[in-house]
């Protein structure tokens, strides 16, 4: 079972020719350039190893690495862990998606804080379009299962519908800032479209009621989707369809996307066709990818996307973070007030139940309706 190809036996033969002219050199070093099957022949062909250690060394580990490879350690290994994320697929994916779109967007920059939760969505090349097979826990015990296909003229115009152009703003550790010498008529202009608002004062930001309708084509389809087999099992009401659409989000691998070019600048903000196709969101894309589907299963104005300070032992909700909040939920929780009615905060960041935190404290900074 422990198979070289012709690449690594070559460079195992140069390799194993070289150790044994230069007695110096630390079979711990080699180790680094290895994987553990050819590190191991290493120290049994090696005229340096010590006598023994065939018999008392390296037939055990041999042995134990048997074990795991046929356990299919080795594969899952090579093939990506919950920690490693592996760009290559996702980048042809979103580039043969997005190739009609009229901003640059750098999507091979790898995300920060990469995490993932034993789910993936698989996304394959299908002639003109892209397919993707998405599983995760649906409600309770229930697996769902979605398969979902993309084409690239409407996944392009869904990504052009979000950006500022850099010359505009300048970037600091809180995020941006106006660079100076823009006028009013620039702000007017550019941040009340793309996907921003601006008060004609000092409010500005992202316009989230309108922002989360430019995507309708997917997630009205992952929406009818949910609903299709929330009903399939006689399942199909208010809160069931609140918790498939949390836990559909939740399970996507987190990441902190960065995809500013040049003359592009995106806020971290990773749009829900993005967010699919390179399989992975932070905070904010995913509240903003959970109340697009939303939006499509119950009233928007039970939707709140929220802004906040949050102290937690992850470095992945601690600071400043983003989730969302619904109403109407009826069960206990974290609960923030708004126009006189009371919204259940949502974590959509990371698995966890409706109503449940691992933040120790919670600080309220702004509320982006969506209706």
């Amino acid at each position: 079972m422990l198979i070289l190809t012709i690449s690594d036996a070559n460079r195992f033969k140069t390799e194993l020719h070289r150790l044994n002219d230069v007695p110096s050199i630390s079979m711990k070093h080699i180790g680094r350039y290895f994987n553990c099957q050819e590190y191991l022949l290493l120290l049994l062909f090696n005229k340096h190893s010590p006598p023994l250690m065939a018999s008392l060394y390296i037939i055990p580990l041999l042995c134990i690495i048997l074990v795991f490879y046929l356990a299919g350690f080795e594969m899952q290994y090579r093939s990506g862990s919950d920690s490693v994320y592996l760009p290559d697929k996702h980048l042809t994916l979103i580039e043969f998606l997005t190739q009609h779109k009229t901003k640059t967007k750098d999507y091979s920059r790898p995300p920060k804080e990469y995490g993932a939760y034993q789910h993936f969505i698989k996304g394959t090349l299908d002639g003109t379009t892209a397919s993707f097979i998405y599983e995760y826990p649906l409600i309770q015990k229930i697996q769902g299962r979605s398969h979902i296909t993309l084409e690239p003229e409407e996944t392009s115009k869904q990504v052009d519908t979000f950006g500022l152009p850099m010359k505009l703003i300048q970037k600091n550790e809180d995020g941006f800032g106006i660079a100076p010498g823009v006028t009013r008529a620039e702000m007017d202009l550019h941040f009340n479209s793309n996907g921003w608002y601006f008060d004609g004062n000092t409010q500005m930001g992202v316009a989230y009621p309108t922002l989360i309708h430019q995507f309708d084509a997917l997630t009205g389809k992952i929406a009818a989707d949910l609903r299709e087999q929330l009903s399939a099992h006689n399942k199909d009401n208010y809160f069931n369809r609140v918790q498939a659409t949390l836990n559909f989000v939740q399970f996507i691998p987190y990441g902190q996307p960065n995809f500013d070019t040049e003359d592009w600048y995106y806020h971290e903000l990773s749009l829900p066709p993005e967010s699919f196709i390179l399989g992975y969101a932070d905070c904010d894309s995913k509240s903003l990818f959970f109340s697009s589907i939303l939006s499509h299963l119950i009233p928007k104005e039970n939707i709140i996307i929220v802004h906040c300070m949050v102290q937690s032992s992850s470095s992945r909700t601690n600071g400043a973070h983003a989730m969302a909040a619904v109403s109407d939920l009826n069960i206990a929780g974290e609960s923030i007030l708004h126009n006189q009615k009371s919204y259940l905060l949502l974590e959509t960041t990371a698995p966890s139940a409706i109503g449940s935190f691992d933040w120790a404290s919670f600080q309220l900074t702004d509320i982006r309706p969506l209706a």
